[in-house]
């Protein structure tokens, strides 16, 4: 990510976002996270979603950039016992930094310096997803960027993967999981405010547009992002333009 720009970065977030969103096939889900690695100069991805589908005895579902030595390492070791990034993420609502796992445990020391060894990274973010229906999905980035350019690229993880990980979570769900996935029911207000973000407009300018105060453009983006289990409200624009929501204005 050296030497992009804000905007650049929001284009291959886009991109993204719409690639996830046309997925046909799961077996079109490593293709997606290669790219991820790619575009923003990680180490690794890692997803994880467990409680996809209402069949007994289902097993957690698996997508992962690792290489098989790591990942035979992993269970060889059963790793997965004590590894934080699991134990602790997804229990998580907030995104949560790999610095703040306590690493007192040996076996969690040696579980990060093996994992370094075998390629993975020094520095890891995850991502929870919980869905509507107690199922819920955790994606993982690592990078082995130093620490002046990590305090740097942290935030834009943060911003861009809470996003992408709720879309591909969403994907998974619909490909492997077998479930079909709900549409929120959003007032006129609500699409109307919705529509002129997408245009790009500011909270101010839809309010002076639409003849409301920007408290009551707030609201409404609030509810429509809440409705759609929106993060923000690009996930939200993305959301309801998928189901055609903004088309349906009067």
């Amino acid at each position: 990510m050296t030497n992009r720009t804000r905007d650049d970065i929001d284009l291959d977030l886009f991109e993204l976002l719409a690639d996830t969103d046309k997925l046909s096939d799961s077996a079109e889900i490593p293709v997606l996270l290669a790219k991820l690695l790619n575009v923003y100069g990680l180490k690794s991805v890692a997803y994880l979603g467990a409680g996809l589908t209402d069949r007994p005895g289902e097993g957690p579902y698996l997508a992962v950039t690792y290489s098989p030595e790591w990942v035979e390492h992993y269970k060889t070791e059963r790793f997965v016992d004590v590894d934080p990034a699991i134990q602790v993420g997804l229990r998580r609502m907030l995104p949560i930094d790999w610095s703040e796992f306590d690493r007192e445990n040996d076996k969690v020391r040696r579980l990060f310096g093996e994992a370094s060894e075998f390629g993975l990274g020094r520095r890891g973010i995850s991502l929870p997803v919980h869905g509507r229906h107690g199922d819920r999905g955790l994606l993982s980035i690592t990078s082995d960027a130093g620490e002046r350019d990590w305090q740097r690229l942290r935030l834009e993880y943060m911003r861009d993967f809470q996003v992408l990980a709720l879309h591909i979570h969403e994907a998974i769900l619909r490909l492997a999981g077998g479930r079909p996935i709900e549409h929120a029911r959003l007032s006129p207000r609500e699409r109307e405010c919705l529509l002129w973000i997408a245009e790009g407009k500011t909270y101010w300018e839809t309010a002076v547009i639409l003849g409301l105060s920007e408290h009551t453009v707030r609201c409404y983006l609030e509810s429509a992002r809440h409705k759609l289990g929106a993060a923000n409200n690009t996930h939200a624009v993305n959301k309801a333009g998928k189901a055609s929501l903004l088309s349906q204005l009067p």
